[in-house]
């Protein structure tokens, strides 16, 4: 460790530089005189001392000589009488070197974590001038921490893609995650809406955790992930190895309320119908779920195969076609999806294996007027919607889906 006076008229101390131990933190001053100046009748109760301009600035913080650094709280430099003229943060042996940014006042220099890495000892040299120009310069090091093994995780939503209303944040992770508290206070939603939209997460199990706001999205806005997980100690000595990010659109509101017993879609956008259509449901033995379903994706082209249900192949019931403009609601196979076959049916009776079967022209213009996240509202079918089975997280209350917080 080593502190250099950089002022030709500072006089050193015989000594050498000094650095000490303040509220586990470490301290470089420079080795110059420091001069304090009363004001006349400084003896007297109530008189004002002033510091001369050569007190030395004064560098601190817990970083130096720390060999197990987390990523907890934001590494960072601070100065005391004087302001950051700058700071490297370099690893020993090469490589990348770590950015950050100066508070506006120069008093504070916060590290960037993001490609802080395990295990790495860095050295940081900061320079630091008082009010008169005189340097002080600290040479330290650190190590970050090095955890038994890590996880990642993986998002649902792309960076720039538009989602419907309905569209909620699920993150997976890789791994077990023991501390969810500590991991989901790290996740932060915010939007570009004029109000505040209130949303909370749920944990669907210890490998995923979901987001969703009390209402649905207010439409055409900016939605942005900001997680802070990197290092976060997830339980059993393993940590995140990644931050988690996304910024992602929400388009027009659009809700499809389908109703068995009129064998109607009404296809509504930002609250006007626009498009009403017929359709055919699941026959009985086969009905098609009720509930609040979310559109989970759109297929141009798509093989419809009963084996994937447990039909075997001389069951009366078994099917095997080629579809044409298919969209998903349920991990279970029902889709909203072109059926020319069942036209005649469609507006009058339900024969389907459970999927709402519309005609090829109204499947296309579905397709062409609706986004992944979109709203579909099926009633009146005597099956509810089983949870987990697609997208459900509307049809949880809000007392219950705030339950699966760990905060």
């Amino acid at each position: 460790m080593t502190t250099e006076p950089q002022h030709p008229n500072q006089d050193q101390d015989a000594a050498g530089p000094k650095a000490k131990r303040r509220f586990g933190t470490k301290t470089y001053v420079a080795a110059s005189l420091v001069g304090v100046v009363a004001a006349a009748g400084a003896a007297m109760a109530g008189t004002v001392a002033y510091q001369a301009a050569n007190t030395p600035a004064v560098v601190t913080s817990a970083l130096f000589g720390n060999n197990n650094v987390t990523f907890e709280q934001e590494p960072q430099i601070a100065v005391e009488n004087g302001r950051i003229e700058s700071v490297k943060v370099k690893p020993v042996g090469g490589g990348q070197s770590l950015e950050g940014y100066l508070q506006s006042d120069g008093s504070v220099y916060r590290i960037d974590t993001t490609d802080m890495a395990f295990g790495t000892k860095y050295k940081v040299t900061t320079v630091a001038a008082n009010r008169s120009g005189s340097e002080t310069v600290a040479r330290e090091s650190f190590r970050v921490f090095q955890p038994s093994s890590t996880i990642s995780a993986g998002v649902n939503v792309t960076d720039g893609a538009t989602y419907g209303v309905g569209m909620p944040i699920t993150v997976t992770f890789t791994g077990p995650v023991s501390d969810r508290a500590a991991v989901e206070s790290r996740l932060q939603v915010t939007t570009d809406a004029a109000k505040t939209v209130e949303g909370r997460w749920s944990w669907d199990s210890d490998t995923s955790v979901s987001y969703r706001p009390k209402n649905y999205w207010p439409a055409n806005t900016t939605v942005k992930l900001a997680g802070d997980t990197k290092g976060v100690a997830v339980g059993n000595g393993v940590a995140m190895e990644t931050n988690i990010n996304r910024t992602f659109e929400i388009g027009d509101k659009v809700v499809m309320v389908i109703d068995s017993n009129t064998h109607q879609m009404q296809f509504k956008k930002n609250g006007k119908t626009v498009r009403e259509m017929p359709v055919s449901l699941g026959r009985p033995g086969y009905e098609t779920r009720s509930g609040i379903k979310v559109l989970m994706s759109q297929e141009q082209d798509i093989v419809f195969d009963a084996a994937t249900m447990g039909v075997a192949e001389d069951d009366p019931e078994y099917y095997r076609l080629d579809i044409a403009y298919a969209m998903r609601l349920t991990w279970s196979g029902e889709y909203i999806h072109s059926a020319p076959w069942s036209v005649g049916s469609q507006g009058y009776s339900n024969v389907s294996h459970g999927c709402t079967n519309v005609s090829t022209e109204n499947a296309i213009w579905i397709m062409e007027n609706s986004n992944v996240g979109d709203i579909v509202d099926t009633r009146n079918t005597g099956r509810e919607q089983d949870l987990g089975n697609g997208i459900t997280v509307w049809n949880e209350s809000w007392s219950e889906w705030k339950a699966g917080s760990a905060l």
